[in-house]
């Protein structure tokens, strides 16, 4: 397992058999601070261990409840969550904010509890059988111990082709392998397994203040404690910055804090190699960011040091194929791959080993606001009258219809928009699985389409990241999935995030970010697109698309994966009558293309095992 798990780095580790049936617990730590590890040590008036890896916002709050006082400085993360198990048991990781996982073995009563932090950059991993138990926060290092025949969850395979927003639970695309969704604990006994979740965030009451200017108090408050808990590190800090709300957001605030102890904050920016205009929509999207990165920069006062990254050394295959060494696993966003693995590699290569992100921003602190939970005459200057009535019939459609007509319009997006293979598409019940699914079609009210992003077991990019920036040698921290602030962003009315005055959205982040984002950035209503040039980067690289295709063809992969429909994209791309440079090619390429060619690649790989 140790083995396995190389790739994270270790600054730690600790073997400990107890008990006369050997039970062994190896700990590999995942952080790049040593001081956030505790090796797993038997206390001896409990008889529990606890073996904990993670970062805590609330180290003197949690100090203070386990009987600790004073000089802090020399006792690690690991240790208060060790202290808090022993103070508080099982109910102790509603009182842990950060990001952080542990396992406690109380041998008086042979029970082993696991539990994940609310919302973080982390993850737990674990295979059950009448025989054995075994956690990590890896796949790699589950599957290297072969325990039993590895099965593909093909659903979970197809669910990630044609981009349906699944609930996933405990999946994974591994059978044998569980995961334990963020806010949940797991206890585990010689005779049976108990999950449980400790954090509802869709639970939090509506916060009703006079005045809509009340509520930038307390967002600022919130979420300016929650970016400061994100620097503390042993060396200099980095961040993420594009030309949007919520990495802007982000970088001025920690570069606001850096700056009153007299540090400063690199900022590393992805742009493009060739020229985009082609693949966008000039009206809505914008592809380099650089120019609003830049104003960025210069609005925390001198305190950003900006970086700009094209992503020369790093093909889009390449990155696809290291992604899949790493993660295990086919993941939705294959053409991002190259400009984020390569991000990450230079801000380690710059000596950085924390970076911060603004990854949960969307469903959180810069929400764009429900359109019809606003006054009619905010919907109506929104929408024009023709899509308020669309809107407005639409949800009044009975739930059966609303669904037939949802299917269908899925299966048209599928044949056009993705890569999945008719005939597994056929052979699984795609369609028909689609509309059994309860939370896929209807929406009922704002907070359900925020859920769909955000709750455990729905969205798994915090990990993601957190496993991508471990093996380049960086710890991702994100702000904005802090769990006091999604509970505060979660309280406030929807009727918040839209001006009633002029019908701009998310005007949380807007607002309350006045006089520290440049009004360039604060006011734009255009969105960034990422990997602007895929088309043309793809083209450079031409050989090994087709030799990725080739290799996708010749194997179990071409069951799963349409490679004529693929090689239609990419003759479509690339093709030698003649190249298209359009916004639709450039969906392709994203939908059709990279998706498909990783999902093929893992199946061969998988295959192979």
């Amino acid at each position: 397992m140790r083995s396995a798990m190389a790739y994270w780095g270790r600054d730690g580790g600790g073997v400990m058999c107890a008990g006369a049936a050997g039970l062994g617990i190896v700990v590999t730590f995942n952080t790049p601070e040593a001081r956030f590890e505790c090796p797993p040590t038997l206390d001896s008036d409990s008889g529990i261990a606890v073996a904990a890896a993670g970062r805590l916002d609330n180290r003197e709050e949690l100090a203070s409840g386990v009987g600790l006082s004073g000089d802090l400085s020399q006792v690690a993360d690991g240790e208060l969550i060790r202290r808090a198990f022993l103070r508080w048991g099982e109910t102790c990781p509603g009182k842990i904010a950060g990001d952080w996982s542990f396992a406690a073995w109380d041998s008086s009563v042979r029970r082993l509890f696991l539990a994940r932090d609310h919302y973080g950059n982390t993850s737990l991993y674990y295979h059950s059988s009448p025989r054995v138990f075994a956690f990590a926060s890896s796949r790699r290092a589950l599957l290297a111990l072969n325990l039993c025949p590895v099965e593909m969850d093909e659903l979970y395979l197809a669910q990630l082709l044609v981009c349906w927003m699944a609930y996933h639970g405990d999946r994974t695309i591994h059978k044998p392998i569980r995961r334990l969704p963020p806010a949940h604990t797991l206890a585990v006994t010689e005779t049976r397994e108990e999950v449980r979740r400790f954090w509802r965030v869709e639970d939090v009451p509506e916060l009703r203040l006079a005045r809509r200017t009340d509520y930038l108090d307390g967002f600022r408050e919130v979420f300016g404690r929650a970016v400061r808990a994100c620097l503390r590190s042993e060396g200099p800090v980095a961040a993420t910055l594009s030309g949007g709300l919520d990495s802007g957001s982000v970088a001025v605030t920690a570069a606001g804090i850096l700056g009153e102890r007299g540090h400063r904050l690199a900022a590393f920016t992805s742009i493009p190699r060739y020229d985009t205009p082609a693949y966008r929509d000039t009206g809505t999207r914008f592809a380099d960011e650089s120019s609003y990165a830049r104003a960025t920069a210069e609005a925390a006062g001198g305190n950003i040091d900006p970086y700009t990254i094209d992503a020369t050394g790093l093909s889009p295959l390449e990155a696809i194929r290291h992604a899949l060494e790493i993660m295990t696993e086919p993941m939705h966003a294959a053409g991002n791959l190259f400009w984020i693995l390569e991000l990450y590699r230079v801000a380690a290569a710059r000596g950085y080993r924390t970076l911060l992100t603004g990854q949960h921003g969307n469903s959180g602190i810069s929400w764009r606001g429900e359109v019809l939970c606003q006054p009619w005459r905010v919907q109506l200057r929104r929408l024009g009258w023709r899509g308020w009535l669309r809107q407005n019939i639409g949800a009044h459609i009975p739930e059966s219809v609303a669904r037939a007509v949802h299917a269908r319009r899925r299966a048209r997006y599928w044949s056009g928009s993705s890569a999945i293979h008719p005939g597994f598409a056929r052979r699984i019940g795609l369609a028909e699985r689609l509309l059994e699914d309860p939370d896929e079609y209807p929406r009922h009210g704002p907070r359900c389409v925020r859920n769909s992003i955000l709750l455990p077991g729905r969205s798994f990019s915090g990990a993601i990241h957190a496993e991508l920036g471990a093996a380049a040698g960086v710890e991702i921290r994100d702000p904005t999935a802090n769990a006091r602030v999604l509970s505060f962003c979660f309280s406030v009315p929807e009727t918040v995030f839209i001006d009633p005055a002029t019908g701009l959205d998310r005007w949380l982040i807007r607002e309350g970010m006045k006089g520290r984002l440049p009004d360039a950035v604060r006011l734009n209503r255009r969105t960034g697109l990422q990997a602007a040039d895929l088309v043309p980067r793809l083209r450079h690289f031409a050989g090994e698309v087709e030799g990725a295709l080739s290799e996708i063809s010749r194997g179990p992969g071409a069951e799963y994966v349409d490679v004529s429909k693929m090689r239609s994209v990419w003759e479509r791309i690339a093709g030698e009558t003649g190249a298209e440079d359009t916004p639709e090619s450039f969906r392709l390429a994203v939908s059709v293309l990279t998706r498909g060619i990783m999902a093929g690649l893992f199946v061969n790989r998988f295959s192979a095992l």
